[in-house]
């Protein structure tokens, strides 16, 4: 039975996994934070297979390099971790409900239902995860993460088929906001945007505390550029008028893939780079994440939590 009032216990340990690999790291939270391992592992060959929505499926194959040295360095502790997946392997959207049944189980299927009915062109099936947002008008908004079904159960198969159970499953954004949340909050004065940029994915969130008031993602191509500004200036006129945000203090970016530069009139202020000082980090941090920028979400994984 679980103890009120306590936190469930988050392992240090976090794998982020990629189109061509995946990246450990354990986190060390006590100060300096910063990293005690990370290492990346390639796939082996033919370890990985297709899912019907285009997505990978895991093997224990695949994994088994990146978790027996993952071990080796944890010195056998590693039965829990938390797993990151890409964004552009989920869509995550806000979705408006005129009611929501009491029931876990039927609040989900009708989550599900209202996820398919707003994009069509998914066939596969899903699993979805949600969490409440502010709402716009009277009916009650979700923050809905979908991502194909086949691929996050093959990720917790392979995982588990290793000896490790998989305590958080979410895509790199998710895990981003919802870590660093508090820590931004304290640095801005008021509502601030993030911007997640990835290979095939924009997510930008606005923010008032540590809950999102606005969010958005869009696939992106490969004539980002105009485009990614042209969506910037849509969403914060959204803020502005429809939500009556009263404006950005400040805004975070975080590429895990870097792109242009935004337009100097798509943004009301200057970006700010996610870095170790907002942590008080260990000075080798930002050496890390210049090297693989997965490890900013994977940080935020577990130092939030």
């Amino acid at each position: 039975m679980a103890l009120p009032f306590l936190k469930p216990v988050v392992p240090p340990h976090v794998f982020c996994l990629l189109s061509e690999g995946v990246t450990y790291a354990s986190v060390r939270r006590s100060a300096p934070v910063g990293f005690a391992q990370w290492r990346h592992f390639p796939y082996p060959p033919n370890t990985l297979g297709a899912g019907a929505a285009g997505t990978p499926l895991y093997s224990s194959e695949a994994l088994a390099g990146a978790v027996e040295t993952s071990r080796r360095f944890a010195q056998g502790h590693l039965s829990r971790a938390s797993v990151l997946f890409p964004d552009s392997w989920a869509r995550m959207l806000p979705i408006d409900f005129d009611t929501l049944p009491g029931e876990d189980e039927a609040a989900r299927e009708m989550v599900l239902w209202k996820v398919k009915k707003l994009l069509p062109g998914i066939t596969s099936d899903l699993a979805v995860a949600y969490r409440e947002m502010p709402p716009a008008g009277e009916q009650k908004r979700l923050l809905v993460a979908a991502a194909p079904a086949d691929t996050l159960h093959s990720i917790e198969q392979a995982f588990d088929g290793l000896g490790v159970r998989v305590g958080a499953l979410l895509p790199s954004s998710l895990a981003l906001f919802e870590g660093l949340a508090p820590v931004l909050a304290a640095s801005a004065a008021g509502d601030y945007g993030l911007i997640h940029r990835s290979p095939g994915s924009l997510v930008f969130i606005v923010a008032r505390q540590d809950t999102p008031i606005f969010f958005r993602q869009r696939p992106s191509e490969e004539e980002e550029g105009d485009s990614h500004d042209q969506e910037l200036r849509l969403s914060l006129s959204y803020y502005a008028e429809k939500l009556q945000g009263p404006g950005l203090s400040a805004i975070y970016l975080h590429e895990a893939e870097p792109g242009a530069n935004f337009a100097p009139d798509s943004l009301p202020v200057a970006p700010r780079r996610l870095s170790g000082s907002l942590f008080e980090a260990d000075p080798s941090f930002d050496e890390r994440i210049a090297s693989r920028p997965e490890l900013m979400a994977g940080f935020a994984a577990v130092y939030g939590r």
